[in-house]
Protein backbone atom coordinates (compact mmCIF):
# COMPACT_ATOMS: atom_id res chain seq x y z
CA UNK A 1 0.00 0.00 0.00
CA UNK A 2 1.49 3.36 -1.03
CA UNK A 3 1.39 6.52 1.07
CA UNK A 4 -1.26 7.98 -1.26
CA UNK A 5 -3.57 4.96 -0.75
CA UNK A 6 -2.92 5.07 2.98
CA UNK A 7 -3.78 8.79 2.95
CA UNK A 8 -7.09 8.23 1.18
CA UNK A 9 -7.99 5.41 3.55
CA UNK A 10 -7.32 7.51 6.64
CA UNK A 11 -9.22 10.48 5.16
CA UNK A 12 -12.29 8.27 4.65
CA UNK A 13 -11.93 6.95 8.20
CA UNK A 14 -11.78 10.49 9.63
CA UNK A 15 -14.83 11.57 7.63
CA UNK A 16 -16.86 8.62 8.89
CA UNK A 17 -15.85 9.01 12.52
CA UNK A 18 -16.26 12.80 12.37
CA UNK A 19 -19.98 12.42 11.72
CA UNK A 20 -20.65 10.74 15.05
CA UNK A 21 -20.04 11.51 18.71
CA UNK A 22 -20.77 14.53 20.84
CA UNK A 23 -18.92 17.84 20.98
CA UNK A 24 -16.54 16.65 23.69
CA UNK A 25 -15.42 13.69 21.59
CA UNK A 26 -14.88 15.91 18.56
CA UNK A 27 -12.77 18.36 20.55
CA UNK A 28 -10.67 15.48 21.87
CA UNK A 29 -10.04 14.32 18.32
CA UNK A 30 -8.57 17.70 17.41
CA UNK A 31 -6.07 17.89 20.25
CA UNK A 32 -2.36 17.92 19.37
CA UNK A 33 -0.58 14.70 20.36
CA UNK A 34 2.07 14.21 17.61
CA UNK A 35 2.04 10.54 18.60
CA UNK A 36 2.96 8.05 15.89
CA UNK A 37 0.17 5.69 16.96
CA UNK A 38 -2.61 8.33 16.81
CA UNK A 39 -4.82 8.49 13.72
CA UNK A 40 -6.56 11.65 14.91
CA UNK A 41 -5.92 14.86 12.89
CA UNK A 42 -2.90 16.02 14.91
CA UNK A 43 -1.34 12.61 15.40
CA UNK A 44 1.61 11.53 13.21
CA UNK A 45 0.54 8.04 12.13
CA UNK A 46 0.93 8.73 8.39
CA UNK A 47 4.37 10.32 8.69
CA UNK A 48 5.64 7.42 10.77
CA UNK A 49 4.22 4.84 8.37
CA UNK A 50 5.84 6.66 5.44
CA UNK A 51 9.32 5.80 6.72
CA UNK A 52 9.17 2.22 5.49
CA UNK A 53 8.22 3.40 1.97
CA UNK A 54 10.97 6.03 1.60
CA UNK A 55 13.73 4.17 3.45
CA UNK A 56 13.15 0.70 2.10
CA UNK A 57 15.15 -2.00 3.82
CA UNK A 58 15.90 0.22 6.81
CA UNK A 59 14.93 -1.00 10.26
CA UNK A 60 12.57 1.41 12.04
CA UNK A 61 12.73 1.63 15.86
CA UNK A 62 10.65 3.83 18.17
CA UNK A 63 12.44 5.49 21.07
CA UNK A 64 10.40 6.07 24.22
CA UNK A 65 9.36 9.62 25.07
CA UNK A 66 11.69 9.62 28.08
CA UNK A 67 14.69 8.21 26.20
CA UNK A 68 17.90 10.12 26.98
CA UNK A 69 20.55 10.47 24.33
CA UNK A 70 23.20 9.80 26.96
CA UNK A 71 21.81 6.24 27.08
CA UNK A 72 22.65 5.43 23.46
CA UNK A 73 24.29 2.00 23.40
CA UNK A 74 27.22 0.97 21.25
CA UNK A 75 24.84 -0.28 18.57
CA UNK A 76 23.40 3.22 18.18
CA UNK A 77 26.72 5.01 18.54
CA UNK A 78 28.58 2.80 16.08
CA UNK A 79 26.01 1.51 13.54
CA UNK A 80 26.96 -0.89 10.79
CA UNK A 81 25.52 1.54 8.23
CA UNK A 82 24.09 5.03 8.37
CA UNK A 83 21.38 5.95 10.85
CA UNK A 84 18.62 8.55 10.81
CA UNK A 85 17.05 9.92 14.00
CA UNK A 86 13.69 11.71 13.60
CA UNK A 87 12.81 13.79 16.67
CA UNK A 88 9.47 15.61 16.68
CA UNK A 89 7.44 17.55 19.20
CA UNK A 90 6.49 21.04 20.29
CA UNK A 91 9.32 21.64 22.77
CA UNK A 92 12.81 20.22 22.44
CA UNK A 93 15.19 20.59 25.39
CA UNK A 94 18.36 18.62 26.14
CA UNK A 95 21.02 18.59 28.83
CA UNK A 96 24.60 19.58 28.07
CA UNK A 97 25.70 15.94 28.09
CA UNK A 98 22.82 14.88 25.85
CA UNK A 99 23.63 17.61 23.36
CA UNK A 100 27.28 16.55 23.29
CA UNK A 101 26.33 12.91 22.72
CA UNK A 102 23.85 13.89 20.02
CA UNK A 103 26.53 15.87 18.19
CA UNK A 104 28.94 12.95 18.45
CA UNK A 105 26.25 10.70 16.97
CA UNK A 106 25.98 13.12 14.02
CA UNK A 107 29.74 13.59 13.70
CA UNK A 108 30.11 9.82 13.19
CA UNK A 109 28.19 10.09 9.92
CA UNK A 110 24.57 9.89 10.98
CA UNK A 111 21.57 12.13 10.35
CA UNK A 112 19.37 13.88 12.92
CA UNK A 113 16.27 15.85 11.93
CA UNK A 114 14.34 17.81 14.56
CA UNK A 115 10.78 19.00 13.97
CA UNK A 116 10.01 21.34 16.85
CA UNK A 117 8.45 24.70 17.69
CA UNK A 118 10.71 25.44 20.68
CA UNK A 119 14.43 24.72 20.36
CA UNK A 120 16.69 24.54 23.39
CA UNK A 121 18.49 27.85 23.99
CA UNK A 122 21.91 26.19 24.18
CA UNK A 123 21.38 24.76 20.70
CA UNK A 124 20.27 28.12 19.31
CA UNK A 125 23.29 29.86 20.81
CA UNK A 126 25.75 27.36 19.44
CA UNK A 127 24.17 27.27 15.98
CA UNK A 128 23.73 31.08 15.94
CA UNK A 129 20.07 30.71 15.08
CA UNK A 130 16.78 31.78 16.64
CA UNK A 131 13.39 30.13 16.22
CA UNK A 132 10.54 32.61 15.62
CA UNK A 133 6.83 32.13 16.25
CA UNK A 134 7.54 29.43 18.83
CA UNK A 135 4.39 28.09 20.51
CA UNK A 136 1.89 29.43 17.95
CA UNK A 137 0.81 25.85 17.23
CA UNK A 138 -0.84 25.50 20.62
CA UNK A 139 -3.21 28.42 19.95
CA UNK A 140 -6.53 27.92 18.22
CA UNK A 141 -7.09 29.34 14.74
CA UNK A 142 -6.05 32.95 14.51
CA UNK A 143 -8.42 35.88 14.07
CA UNK A 144 -5.94 37.69 11.86
CA UNK A 145 -6.63 36.64 8.27
CA UNK A 146 -2.96 36.74 7.35
CA UNK A 147 -2.03 34.41 10.18
CA UNK A 148 -4.97 32.17 9.41
CA UNK A 149 -3.89 31.71 5.81
CA UNK A 150 -1.58 28.70 5.75
CA UNK A 151 -2.69 27.32 2.39
CA UNK A 152 0.35 28.21 0.29
CA UNK A 153 2.89 29.17 2.94
CA UNK A 154 5.44 26.37 2.57
CA UNK A 155 8.06 25.91 -0.13
CA UNK A 156 10.83 23.38 -0.77
CA UNK A 157 14.12 24.18 -2.49
CA UNK A 158 14.06 20.85 -4.31
CA UNK A 159 10.55 21.53 -5.67
CA UNK A 160 10.68 25.10 -7.07
CA UNK A 161 7.38 26.68 -8.01
CA UNK A 162 5.30 24.46 -5.76
CA UNK A 163 3.63 25.56 -2.52
CA UNK A 164 2.04 23.60 0.28
CA UNK A 165 -0.18 24.31 3.25
CA UNK A 166 -3.60 23.77 4.84
CA UNK A 167 -6.32 25.44 6.87
CA UNK A 168 -5.26 24.52 10.35
CA UNK A 169 -3.01 25.53 13.20
CA UNK A 170 0.11 27.58 12.63
CA UNK A 171 2.90 26.30 10.39
CA UNK A 172 4.45 29.77 9.90
CA UNK A 173 7.45 29.27 12.22
CA UNK A 174 10.87 30.15 10.80
CA UNK A 175 14.54 30.70 11.71
CA UNK A 176 16.76 33.76 11.92
CA UNK A 177 20.46 33.03 11.43
CA UNK A 178 21.97 35.69 13.72
CA UNK A 179 21.19 34.84 17.33
CA UNK A 180 21.70 37.79 19.70
CA UNK A 181 22.52 36.65 23.21
CA UNK A 182 21.55 39.97 24.76
CA UNK A 183 18.07 39.96 23.21
CA UNK A 184 15.40 39.47 25.87
CA UNK A 185 12.36 37.28 25.39
CA UNK A 186 10.11 40.36 25.54
CA UNK A 187 12.14 41.97 22.75
CA UNK A 188 11.89 38.81 20.68
CA UNK A 189 8.14 38.58 21.20
CA UNK A 190 7.62 42.21 20.31
CA UNK A 191 9.84 41.90 17.27
CA UNK A 192 8.00 38.72 16.27
CA UNK A 193 4.60 40.37 16.42
CA UNK A 194 5.72 43.41 14.40
CA UNK A 195 7.93 41.62 11.90
CA UNK A 196 7.11 41.91 8.20
CA UNK A 197 8.71 40.84 5.00
CA UNK A 198 10.50 44.20 4.83
CA UNK A 199 11.97 43.92 8.34
CA UNK A 200 15.67 43.61 9.05
CA UNK A 201 15.47 39.82 9.33
CA UNK A 202 18.74 38.36 8.17
CA UNK A 203 18.37 35.92 5.32
CA UNK A 204 20.74 33.24 4.23
CA UNK A 205 22.65 35.76 2.09
CA UNK A 206 23.27 38.10 5.02
CA UNK A 207 24.16 35.11 7.18
CA UNK A 208 27.31 34.73 5.13
CA UNK A 209 28.32 38.22 6.27
CA UNK A 210 27.96 37.27 9.94
CA UNK A 211 30.93 37.73 12.25
CA UNK A 212 30.74 34.01 13.12
CA UNK A 213 32.81 31.55 11.11
CA UNK A 214 33.19 27.82 11.09
CA UNK A 215 36.60 28.17 12.72
CA UNK A 216 34.87 29.65 15.80
CA UNK A 217 33.20 26.33 16.54
CA UNK A 218 35.12 23.47 18.13
CA UNK A 219 32.54 20.91 17.01
CA UNK A 220 33.10 21.55 13.30
CA UNK A 221 29.56 22.80 12.83
CA UNK A 222 28.98 24.73 9.61
CA UNK A 223 27.54 27.98 11.00
CA UNK A 224 26.13 28.84 7.59
CA UNK A 225 23.42 26.23 7.09
CA UNK A 226 21.78 25.09 3.87
CA UNK A 227 18.21 26.35 3.46
CA UNK A 228 16.05 23.48 2.23
CA UNK A 229 12.64 25.11 2.63
CA UNK A 230 10.83 28.30 3.57
CA UNK A 231 7.66 29.54 5.23
CA UNK A 232 6.72 32.52 3.11
CA UNK A 233 10.04 34.18 2.49
CA UNK A 234 11.68 33.03 5.72
CA UNK A 235 13.81 29.86 6.09
CA UNK A 236 12.04 27.15 8.11
CA UNK A 237 13.88 24.02 6.93
CA UNK A 238 17.66 24.23 7.41
CA UNK A 239 20.60 21.84 7.61
CA UNK A 240 23.97 22.01 9.37
CA UNK A 241 27.02 19.89 8.63
CA UNK A 242 28.64 18.36 11.71
CA UNK A 243 31.61 16.14 11.00
CA UNK A 244 30.48 13.40 8.59
CA UNK A 245 26.77 13.85 9.32
CA UNK A 246 24.07 16.50 9.36
CA UNK A 247 21.72 18.16 11.80
CA UNK A 248 18.44 19.27 10.21
CA UNK A 249 15.94 21.63 11.86
CA UNK A 250 12.34 22.12 10.77
CA UNK A 251 10.31 24.92 12.36
CA UNK A 252 6.83 23.44 11.73
CA UNK A 253 6.28 20.10 13.51
CA UNK A 254 2.60 20.08 12.44
CA UNK A 255 3.70 19.31 8.86
CA UNK A 256 4.08 15.72 10.06
CA UNK A 257 0.49 15.48 11.29
CA UNK A 258 -2.22 13.44 9.61
CA UNK A 259 -4.38 16.50 9.05
CA UNK A 260 -1.65 18.28 7.09
CA UNK A 261 -0.72 15.24 5.02
CA UNK A 262 -4.37 14.51 4.16
CA UNK A 263 -4.67 17.79 2.27
CA UNK A 264 -4.36 17.45 -1.47
CA UNK A 265 -0.72 17.39 -2.59
CA UNK A 266 0.81 17.70 0.86
CA UNK A 267 2.15 14.16 0.81
CA UNK A 268 4.60 15.49 -1.78
CA UNK A 269 5.89 17.93 0.83
CA UNK A 270 6.81 15.06 3.14
CA UNK A 271 8.32 13.21 0.19
CA UNK A 272 10.45 16.28 -0.55
CA UNK A 273 11.70 16.34 3.07
CA UNK A 274 12.70 12.66 3.05
CA UNK A 275 14.38 13.06 -0.36
CA UNK A 276 16.82 15.58 1.09
CA UNK A 277 18.24 12.82 3.30
CA UNK A 278 20.84 10.26 2.17
CA UNK A 279 19.51 7.21 0.36
CA UNK A 280 21.79 4.76 2.15
CA UNK A 281 19.98 4.88 5.52
CA UNK A 282 19.95 1.43 7.19
CA UNK A 283 18.46 2.34 10.57
CA UNK A 284 15.73 4.86 11.46
CA UNK A 285 15.01 5.97 15.03
CA UNK A 286 11.74 7.80 15.70
CA UNK A 287 10.94 9.74 18.87
CA UNK A 288 7.77 11.77 19.42
CA UNK A 289 7.76 13.65 22.71
CA UNK A 290 5.27 16.57 22.45
CA UNK A 291 7.24 18.50 25.10
CA UNK A 292 10.70 17.19 25.91
CA UNK A 293 12.38 18.52 29.05
CA UNK A 294 14.39 15.53 29.95
CA UNK A 295 16.09 16.26 33.21
CA UNK A 296 13.72 18.78 34.78
CA UNK A 297 12.23 16.25 37.18
CA UNK A 298 15.16 13.91 37.78
CA UNK A 299 18.13 13.97 40.11
CA UNK A 300 20.57 13.95 37.20
CA UNK A 301 20.53 17.73 36.87
CA UNK A 302 21.40 18.05 40.58
CA UNK A 303 24.03 15.33 40.45
CA UNK A 304 26.10 17.15 37.84
CA UNK A 305 26.95 20.00 40.27
CA UNK A 306 29.61 19.19 42.94
CA UNK A 307 27.87 21.11 45.75
CA UNK A 308 24.47 19.51 45.27
CA UNK A 309 26.07 16.12 44.65
CA UNK A 310 27.90 16.31 48.01
CA UNK A 311 24.70 17.43 49.75
CA UNK A 312 22.76 14.50 48.30
CA UNK A 313 25.47 12.03 49.36
CA UNK A 314 25.52 13.41 52.93
CA UNK A 315 21.72 13.30 53.10
CA UNK A 316 21.74 9.71 51.93
CA UNK A 317 24.37 8.72 54.52
CA UNK A 318 22.36 10.46 57.28
CA UNK A 319 19.23 8.59 56.28
CA UNK A 320 21.06 5.25 56.30
CA UNK A 321 22.55 5.94 59.74
CA UNK A 322 19.16 6.91 61.09
CA UNK A 323 17.56 3.75 59.69
CA UNK A 324 20.35 1.58 61.12
CA UNK A 325 20.24 2.95 64.67
CA UNK A 326 16.72 4.27 65.06
CA UNK A 327 15.00 1.74 62.91
CA UNK A 328 15.47 -1.02 65.47
CA UNK A 329 12.35 -2.10 67.27
CA UNK A 330 12.13 -0.54 70.70
CA UNK A 331 10.04 -2.42 73.29
CA UNK A 332 10.01 -2.96 77.00
CA UNK A 333 11.09 -6.34 78.33
CA UNK A 334 8.12 -8.68 78.20
CA UNK A 335 7.46 -9.95 81.74
CA UNK A 336 6.98 -13.66 82.39
CA UNK A 337 3.29 -14.23 82.93
CA UNK A 338 2.51 -17.24 85.16
CA UNK A 339 -0.11 -19.64 83.82
CA UNK A 340 -3.65 -18.95 84.89
CA UNK A 341 -4.63 -20.98 87.91
CA UNK A 342 -7.74 -23.08 87.89
CA UNK A 343 -9.65 -21.19 90.58
CA UNK A 344 -12.53 -23.65 90.54
CA UNK A 345 -10.21 -26.48 91.63
CA UNK A 346 -8.71 -24.22 94.28
CA UNK A 347 -12.20 -23.39 95.53
CA UNK A 348 -13.13 -27.04 95.76
CA UNK A 349 -9.93 -27.85 97.62
CA UNK A 350 -10.55 -24.99 100.06
CA UNK A 351 -14.14 -26.08 100.73
CA UNK A 352 -13.07 -29.68 101.12
CA UNK A 353 -10.35 -28.68 103.59
CA UNK A 354 -12.95 -26.70 105.53
CA UNK A 355 -15.29 -29.66 105.82
CA UNK A 356 -12.42 -31.96 106.77
CA UNK A 357 -11.11 -29.66 109.46
CA UNK A 358 -14.57 -29.39 110.99
CA UNK A 359 -14.80 -33.19 111.05
CA UNK A 360 -17.99 -33.08 108.93
CA UNK A 361 -16.98 -36.20 106.98
CA UNK A 362 -20.49 -37.23 105.99
CA UNK A 363 -21.24 -33.90 104.35
CA UNK A 364 -17.84 -33.92 102.64
CA UNK A 365 -18.37 -37.46 101.34
CA UNK A 366 -21.78 -36.47 99.99
CA UNK A 367 -20.21 -33.53 98.12
CA UNK A 368 -17.54 -35.81 96.71
CA UNK A 369 -20.21 -38.24 95.47
CA UNK A 370 -22.23 -35.43 93.84
CA UNK A 371 -19.15 -34.11 92.10
CA UNK A 372 -18.30 -37.62 90.83
CA UNK A 373 -21.80 -38.22 89.46
CA UNK A 374 -21.70 -34.85 87.67
CA UNK A 375 -18.36 -35.80 86.20
CA UNK A 376 -19.81 -39.13 84.94
CA UNK A 377 -22.71 -37.31 83.31
CA UNK A 378 -20.51 -34.77 81.54
CA UNK A 379 -17.75 -37.18 80.47
CA UNK A 380 -19.54 -40.47 79.85
CA UNK A 381 -23.03 -39.10 79.22
CA UNK A 382 -24.65 -41.65 81.51
CA UNK A 383 -27.88 -41.30 83.43
CA UNK A 384 -27.10 -41.29 87.20
CA UNK A 385 -30.67 -41.30 88.45
CA UNK A 386 -30.69 -45.11 88.67
CA UNK A 387 -27.44 -46.58 90.01
CA UNK A 388 -28.38 -50.17 89.10
CA UNK A 389 -26.76 -53.06 87.26
CA UNK A 390 -27.30 -51.34 83.91
CA UNK A 391 -25.44 -48.26 85.16
CA UNK A 392 -22.65 -50.47 86.58
CA UNK A 393 -22.29 -52.27 83.23
CA UNK A 394 -22.20 -49.00 81.20
CA UNK A 395 -19.73 -47.29 83.57
CA UNK A 396 -17.49 -50.38 83.50
CA UNK A 397 -17.37 -50.31 79.71
CA UNK A 398 -16.75 -46.60 79.38
CA UNK A 399 -14.29 -46.17 82.24
CA UNK A 400 -12.28 -49.31 81.52
CA UNK A 401 -12.28 -50.23 85.23
CA UNK A 402 -12.89 -53.73 86.52
CA UNK A 403 -16.54 -54.48 87.25
CA UNK A 404 -15.70 -55.34 90.87
CA UNK A 405 -14.25 -51.84 91.37
CA UNK A 406 -17.31 -50.21 89.83
CA UNK A 407 -19.66 -52.31 92.00
CA UNK A 408 -17.67 -51.35 95.11
CA UNK A 409 -17.91 -47.66 94.20
CA UNK A 410 -21.67 -47.81 93.50
CA UNK A 411 -22.22 -49.68 96.78
CA UNK A 412 -20.24 -47.03 98.65
CA UNK A 413 -22.27 -44.25 96.99
CA UNK A 414 -25.50 -45.92 98.13
CA UNK A 415 -24.21 -46.14 101.71
CA UNK A 416 -23.33 -42.45 101.76
CA UNK A 417 -26.65 -41.36 100.25
CA UNK A 418 -28.65 -43.54 102.68
CA UNK A 419 -26.56 -42.40 105.65
CA UNK A 420 -25.75 -45.92 106.74
CA UNK A 421 -22.01 -45.64 106.55
CA UNK A 422 -19.66 -44.90 109.41
CA UNK A 423 -17.53 -42.27 107.65
CA UNK A 424 -14.25 -41.74 109.36
CA UNK A 425 -10.86 -40.54 108.09
CA UNK A 426 -9.94 -43.93 106.64
CA UNK A 427 -13.27 -44.31 104.86
CA UNK A 428 -13.02 -40.80 103.41
CA UNK A 429 -9.48 -41.47 102.25
CA UNK A 430 -10.50 -44.71 100.47
CA UNK A 431 -13.35 -42.94 98.67
CA UNK A 432 -11.12 -40.03 97.67
CA UNK A 433 -8.43 -42.37 96.31
CA UNK A 434 -10.83 -44.40 94.16
CA UNK A 435 -12.48 -41.27 92.75
CA UNK A 436 -9.08 -39.77 91.83
CA UNK A 437 -8.25 -42.98 89.92
CA UNK A 438 -11.45 -42.50 87.93
CA UNK A 439 -10.71 -38.82 87.23
CA UNK A 440 -7.19 -39.64 86.09
CA UNK A 441 -8.45 -42.70 84.19
CA UNK A 442 -6.09 -44.99 86.06
CA UNK A 443 -6.90 -48.62 86.82
CA UNK A 444 -7.67 -49.52 90.46
CA UNK A 445 -5.94 -52.76 91.47
CA UNK A 446 -8.52 -55.34 92.63
CA UNK A 447 -6.05 -57.07 94.91
CA UNK A 448 -5.70 -53.92 96.97
CA UNK A 449 -9.25 -52.78 96.78
CA UNK A 450 -9.69 -53.23 100.48
CA UNK A 451 -6.93 -50.66 101.01
CA UNK A 452 -7.78 -48.71 97.84
CA UNK A 453 -4.12 -47.92 97.25
CA UNK A 454 -2.07 -48.67 94.11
Amino acid sequence: MSLRHCTYYLLLLLLLTGCSGDTTDNLAKWRITLNHEDKIPYGTYLAYESLKYYFKGAKVEVLSQGFKYTNMDSKMKYPAGRSLMVLEGLRFYVSEKEWDDLKQFIRDGNEVIIFSSWIDKKIQEELKVYKWRAGDETNMLYIDKEDFDHKNILKLTNAPGKTYGYEGRSIRGYFEFTYKKDTTEEDKKSSNENSTAESDTVTEDSAEESDYTEEDNSYEIAITPDTLGKAGEQPNFIRYSIGDGHLTLHAAPLTLTNYFLLQDGNENYLTGIWQTLPSNITQVYWQDFYARNTESSSLAILWQYPATRLALILALIAILVYIFFEGKRKQRVIPIIPPVRNESVSFVETVGRLYYNKRNHANLADKMVQQFLEWVRSHYFLNTNMLNDTFINQLTIKSGQNEIVVKWLVSTIHEIKLGGANIDDDYLYKLYTVLQKFYKKEIVQISKLSEVKT
